[in-house]
């Protein structure tokens, strides 16, 4: 800044680093989930965590405009978002509220899952009338146990509380034969005819997220939850060529160039000296670091993308700013952006390939993006 005065702004608005979202993909993606489910199911698309960190209110409209019943979040504050502007269709809260918001659960008129006694008398009390009921059958974190079903289903009748939809959660749907899965279904379906016996009627009853509808573990459910493939990310055990030309990456993460620098043989790059120039380089600094939620453990390890070619990581990725080895590549200069998701060229990075590489869930590595990362829509 100099004179006073604000620095100068790209006619687009992209400085420094940013998030471009392609609602179309996310629009392809979700017809692609409904021929998947087939025609039976619904799909509630799952924006949490501001939509996996893609903007919250953009991929709600779109996924709605996509056709989606349903959206599903975590905390309370996301369905007052949706509901203040304008979003009149179901949504589902998929995790416990706190109890001080059970009113506003009411308020705003989300559905909760409920799996507990306490959550279930906190939201009675508040006014709430419609509730899913949430079965443990071996996630651990939430949920009523199955044998203790019945009973919490009695108690929420006897307090004019309806539970029109029955759900569950697969601790392991990546890993679709193993035992845990298998069990989790086994069991789900045993709770689901026992309530039947006992005289509840569910509308819904739903337990796949995006990893389990691709395995097939939601064959007797009429609403799927997917989340990850609503923005083109493929869940671990997914990441193949068949899946991956069926899902468009929605997001791409980019960053300018700030300097451009000959370095000798032996200089030493970023904190702790970690990396040490083996010949004389260019190397390039993007102005992008683990204060946008870009991954430090990437650090000697990853690459961006530059002019379309991979430009190695040096050193350790600073709050701000990432240095890299342009050496190979010709002509960078500052202003160039450097793609540190996404595609450029010829040359794809996604977002599954640098959780593995951090050995990380790939849930991570968009919903770290932070604020700071101003996000950029095209229709």
């Amino acid at each position: 800044m100099q004179d006073g005065h604000a620095p100068a702004v790209a006619e687009d608005g992209k400085t420094r680093a940013w998030a471009t979202v392609h609602l179309a993909a996310i629009r392809a993606n979700i017809a692609t989930l409904r021929r998947i489910a087939g025609p039976s199911k619904e799909i509630m698309a799952v924006v949490k965590a501001d939509a996996y960190g893609h903007g919250l209110l953009a991929v709600a409209k779109a996924a709605l405009e996509a056709g989606v019943q349903w959206l599903g979040v975590a905390t309370v504050e996301e369905g007052r978002c949706l509901r203040r502007a304008g979003i009149t269709c179901p949504i589902a809260l998929l995790c416990v509220p706190a109890p001080q918001e059970a009113e506003w659960v009411v308020q705003y008129n989300l559905t909760p899952l409920i799996g507990s006694e306490d959550v279930l008398r906190a939201l009675v009390a508040a006014g709430c009338r419609e509730a899913h009921l949430e079965v443990d059958t071996g996630m651990g974190r939430a949920g009523v146990l199955p044998e203790e079903a019945t009973a919490l289903w009695r108690l929420a009748q006897s307090r004019g509380l309806a539970f029109t939809g029955l759900g569950t959660h697969f601790a392991d749907a990546e890993n679709p034969q193993d035992e845990l899965s298998q069990k989790q279904l086994e069991c789900f379906h045993w709770v689901r005819s026992t309530l039947e016996k006992a005289g509840a009627r569910f509308r819904w009853i739903h337990s796949a997220n995006s990893a389990a509808l691709l395995a097939g573990l939601d064959s007797e459910s009429n609403l799927v939850r997917p989340g990850l493939l609503v923005y083109g990310i493929l869940p671990s055990t997914r990441q193949n060529q068949l899946w991956r030309t069926q899902f468009l990456p929605a997001l791409q993460l980019e960053a300018s160039i700030g300097t451009v620098r000959e370095l000798p043989q032996g200089h030493s790059i970023s904190y702790g000296a970690t990396h040490r120039l083996t010949r004389p380089s260019r190397v390039a600094t993007a102005l992008i670091g683990y204060g946008d939620g870009y991954p430090r453990r990437l650090s000697n390890q990853g690459y961006m993308l530059v002019h379309g070619q991979k430009a190695p990581i040096l050193g350790r990725i600073c709050m701000d700013q990432t240095v890299l080895d342009v050496t190979e590549i010709p002509f960078v200069q500052s202003g160039d952006v450097a793609v540190a998701i996404g595609k450029q060229g010829t040359e794809c990075l996604f977002v599954e390939e640098l959780a593995k590489s951090v050995g990380t869930t790939e849930h991570e590595i968009t919903t770290c993006l932070t604020q700071r990362i101003p996000r950029f829509f095209e229709p």
